[in-house]
């Protein structure tokens, strides 16, 4: 089934989301089986669950329960659902798609799944304590390494047990999945590069890629009722929720995050 015979389902009691994500993931060989809720699935143990956070139907937890750690977890999150995000990555997802649907989106987030726990390591030049320098090819499989270098020299440098920990986790990976896919346009022998000043207390994390940059001025505000079937803007949107401050620079092509720990 799928790609490498990998296993998907999707959870959620929304007929025309489950017609959509079913659509897409069909588009990328992927066939995808469906379930009301995780506890109603009785089949084989998948290799990649959907849970559609928008349907109160669904329980991350009860996912994790019934399916086990060796199956990934991907949050579906609207406009009305996205203050479940970081409890539901919390809970046991690793990764999240907005609906509705990105094509290009769906796809990074397939690549990902696919890349696994493997995928390459980013080249990190020798750097000062509390500086962490890191550059990789425009590839997804190099994502899932990077984040966690610069979350785990942020638990030794800056802060460790928050929520803020959460918030740069989640952050980071949506900026590099947005240098990957809009700013490098998916193409490998651009590079990516993460610059991280870690200080006690709070991260000041930027990402530069190799693209022609965009004005973030420019982008719609997709929690207005008229943006809401947009695909665009809501990573965006994210990230202003997620870290203290978001600064890009002149030409659009680098952003940087700065994110605290409470009562930093």
């Amino acid at each position: 089934m799928g790609q490498a015979g990998r296993r998907v389902l999707i959870c959620s009691g929304r007929q025309d989301v489950v017609g959509d994500l079913a659509a897409r993931l069909a588009g990328l060989d992927a066939a995808a089986s469906v379930a009301a809720r995780p506890d109603a699935w009785a089949g084989q143990r998948p290799d990649l669950v959907f849970i559609d956070l928008a349907d109160p139907g669904q329980s991350v937890r009860e996912a994790r329960t019934s399916f086990g750690i060796e199956t990934e977890l991907i949050a579906l999150v609207d406009g009305g659902s996205v203050d479940s995000l970081l409890p539901a990555i919390a809970a046991g997802c690793s990764d999240y798609l907005f609906h509705p649907i990105n094509e290009a989106e769906l796809r990074l987030r397939w690549q990902r799944h696919v890349a696994g726990r493997g995928g390459g390591r980013p080249h990190r030049p020798a750097g000062l304590s509390g500086k962490v320098h890191l550059e990789f090819p425009s590839s997804v499989g190099y994502v899932r390494h990077a984040v966690a270098e610069i979350v785990e020299a942020c638990e030794r440098l800056a802060f460790a047990g928050s929520r803020a920990t959460l918030n740069l986790r989640v952050a980071l990976g949506e900026v590099l999945a947005n240098a990957i896919l809009y700013g490098n346009d998916e193409d490998p022998g651009r590079l990516v590069r993460i610059d991280a000043d870690l200080r006690p207390g709070a991260a000041v994390v930027t990402v530069t890629d190799e693209g022609p940059g965009f004005d973030p001025t420019a982008v719609l505000d997709p929690t207005l009722p008229e943006n809401r079937d947009r695909s665009h803007g809501r990573g965006l949107f994210l990230l202003r929720t997620l870290a203290d401050e978001v600064v890009y620079n002149d030409r659009g092509n680098a952003v940087t995050l700065t994110v605290r720990a409470p009562c930093a």
